[in-house]
């Protein structure tokens, strides 16, 4: 039987991937086949080039500063960072340079920007395709590949399972990153999720001075209100009590909850055999610092679904 692993999207969530395929691993599972969205794809990429150990000691050795260095954040075209030493890092210490080069077949989703469509990679070089998979929209800048502008797989495939099932893939299991960020439980634990959306405002105002000053929840034209604009007090009483929420925040609050929706549907669809999902609502989508943590949460949540996973494999 062929076993297929299916990353999924998540930013910074996404190195829980690491502990879970090493939980997986010491299980004694082997993995055949592997499928990866954004920073799934990343993660997949070192993982079947044999890198991914060195590459969950990297993650876990950065600091925040570190982070904001590798990012590149500032004002440029089509996004608010480059990227381009995550990607340089990924391809000089971490992964291979093509895909016939890997150690098993893997499979990379991206989006096509203007048709819509789900763009799959599964030959030539990996860079440029892992690169695309992570184009989070209006984070990093679309990646033009073979006469197309593509973005982030999470817009149409946040979870590859029917990847796996394309590279032969008899059994999958797949990760989903976006368990905690369902609507209805970020509604119920709203003053959580504002505090993960402060510490991502809080990572780009440290970046650089302009981009603070674009990233700032409230200019000195939002800290008076015009009286004239207000039909009466009650209308005042309705406005929410926290913050208004940055640029910043309404990006990645807005990707949070078109990422889950699509994932359910996606999933809905095209089940997997074994689905896995950390529990991450303490995470900000930028906080590529806390490696080790979330490395341990992915093993956790394997340790969670382990004897479901012996059981259908019919593992001792």
């Amino acid at each position: 039987m062929k076993i297929g692993l299916a990353l999924g999207s998540g930013a910074a969530r996404g190195w829980a991937h690491i502990g879970i395929i090493q939980a997986l691993e010491e299980l004694g599972i082997n993995i055949d086949v592997v499928a990866g969205c954004s920073i799934g794809a990343y993660v997949g990429a070192a993982y079947t080039s044999g890198k991914l150990q060195p590459l969950g000691e990297w993650a876990s050795s950065l600091t925040e500063w570190q982070v904001l260095s590798l990012m590149g954040v500032g004002l440029r075209k089509g996004g608010l960072a480059s990227g381009q030493k995550v990607f340089q890092v990924l391809e000089e210490q971490f992964s291979a340079t093509h895909f016939n080069e890997l150690d098993k077949p893997f499979a990379v989703v991206a989006t096509d920007l203007y048709s819509g469509k789900e763009v799959s990679f599964t030959e030539g070089a990996i860079n440029p395709a892992v690169r695309a998979s992570c184009a989070i929209p209006a984070l990093f800048p679309p990646s033009a590949v073979d006469g197309r502008w593509l973005v982030d797989g999470a817009v149409v495939n946040p979870v590859p399972v029917n990847l796996c099932r394309q590279l032969g893939a008899d059994f999958v299991i797949a990760i989903n990153l976006s368990a905690d960020f369902r609507p209805q439980l970020l509604e119920e634990t709203k003053v959580e999720h504002e505090k993960i959306q402060q510490r991502t405002n809080e990572f780009f105002r440290k970046s650089h001075a302009i981009v603070q000053q674009w990233f700032k929840g409230k200019d000195k034209d939002d800290e008076t209100i015009d009286d004239d604009t207000l039909s009466d007090e009650q209308e005042l009483q309705q406005m929410p009590s926290s913050p208004a929420p940055s640029i910043i925040g309404v990006m990645s609050s807005s990707l949070e909850i078109l990422q889950a929706r699509v994932t359910r549907s996606r999933l809905a669809g095209d089940p997997p055999d074994i689905l896995i999902e950390p529990q991450l609502r303490d995470f900000g989508i930028m906080e590529f610092h806390r490696a080790q943590e979330l490395i341990e949460e992915g093993r956790r949540s394997v340790a969670r679904v382990a004897e479901q996973i012996k059981y259908q494999l019919h593992l001792d």
